[in-house]
């Protein structure tokens, strides 16, 4: 069984999960994670200064929180992938609310909040499948070709969609004559574009991104205790390499108690988890910068989008993926994020 320890007098909860031969292997991360490759057909789109080539010269900022800069909430709902049945798209929850959370930032938190339709992204934007998982960065490059609309043009229903007709893209339906009950396509919508994408990894490098322009989608090794988490800075010792889910990294900060340094995270496993929906993981500064270790590899890819504007789908005149290209995901020579921590047994 692990070690489980806590620090006197701190929120530390610190996890000792080595993998050995003697240890009970269904509560291994190996048992439940999936090894992957980066998407192998990604291109960034990059055209403007990085911020991590401007900001470290600066200095990095002790803490930051897009959840309260000077009063101000910027972060998009918290988002549960798993209602009304599991759908391992962990990929499209992060990055999409990431997208949310910046647009909100680029318009200083004017109404209307965004809130993009996860569904679309899993209907229409071959970037993955509930049951096969998927890539942020296939997200990103969807919204940079054809957009994604909001949430109320296609509801979250966590289900795969064997195709994508206009219905996928957005729907009204309509109990008067002659409609009758019946469902039909809006011709008439908006859909939220970005003008670039890319990926990054590294501490210093984040800090620069998260500051300069919010929140980042980033991979992680979500293991049992995760699943489990109810408050306070998480470490947990793991050399398991592999990934299985995705997250959205909104901010860093310190503990006033051991002046431990930490990730603010927002999870999407509904706001009733961790801390209303959010988690705390120290940085790779933990333990004479061993944190690598204890951080889930949360410091070792991440994805960025910047968006543009609201356009009008008529005007953007995007094409609909074929099933062919849909259905692609899923053959991939390169696998995907599978987010199947959630489907382990208490």
């Amino acid at each position: 069984m692990p070690k489980l320890d806590t620090l006197v007098g701190a929120t530390l909860f610190v996890i000792f999960n080595a993998v050995a031969a003697s240890a009970d292997a269904s509560l291994q991360p190996s048992a439940f994670s999936t090894r992957i490759t980066p998407d192998p057909t990604y291109t960034p789109l990059i055209k403007s200064p990085l911020p991590q080539n401007s900001a470290r010269a600066e200095g990095i900022l002790q803490e930051w929180d897009w959840r309260n800069v000077s009063g101000v909430n910027y972060m998009s709902v918290v988002r549960n992938q798993h209602i009304p049945v599991y759908c391992g798209s962990c990929w499209a929850m992060a990055s999409t609310s990431s997208l949310a959370d910046r647009w909100n930032i680029k318009r200083k938190d004017a109404w209307p909040s965004a809130y993009l339709s996860v569904q679309n992204v899993i209907d229409c934007g071959y970037a993955g499948t509930c049951k096969e998982g998927g890539w942020d960065s296939k997200v990103y490059e969807y919204a940079a070709s054809q957009g994604i609309p909001a949430e109320s043009c296609n509801n979250y229903i966590a289900m795969d969609s064997p195709l994508c007709t206009d219905l996928q893209q957005c729907f009204t339906c309509d109990p008067a004559p002659p409609y009758n009950g019946s469902c039909f396509p809006v011709t008439d919508y908006e859909r939220l574009t970005v003008s670039e994408h890319g990926r990054l990894a590294g501490r210093a490098n984040m800090m620069a991104e998260i500051k300069a322009r919010g929140p980042i989608s980033c991979s992680i090794n979500a293991t049992r205790a995760l699943d489990k988490y109810k408050g306070g800075v998480f470490a947990q010792y793991n050399e398991d390499q592999s990934v299985n889910h995705m997250v959205s990294v909104v901010g860093w900060g310190v503990e006033n108690a051991t002046g431990i340094e930490y990730w603010i995270v927002r999870n999407s496993w509904g706001e009733f988890w961790g801390e209303r929906g959010f988690f705390r993981v120290v940085t790779s500064t933990y333990l004479n910068d061993t944190g690598n270790m204890y951080n889930m590899g949360i410091e070792r890819s991440c994805g960025w989008a910047v968006p543009e504007a609201w356009f009008s789908a008529t005007d953007l005149g995007f094409n609909p993926p074929s099933i062919e290209t849909i259905s692609s995901v899923a053959s991939s020579s390169a696998k995907a994020i599978l987010c199947q921590i959630r489907l382990e047994s208490p």
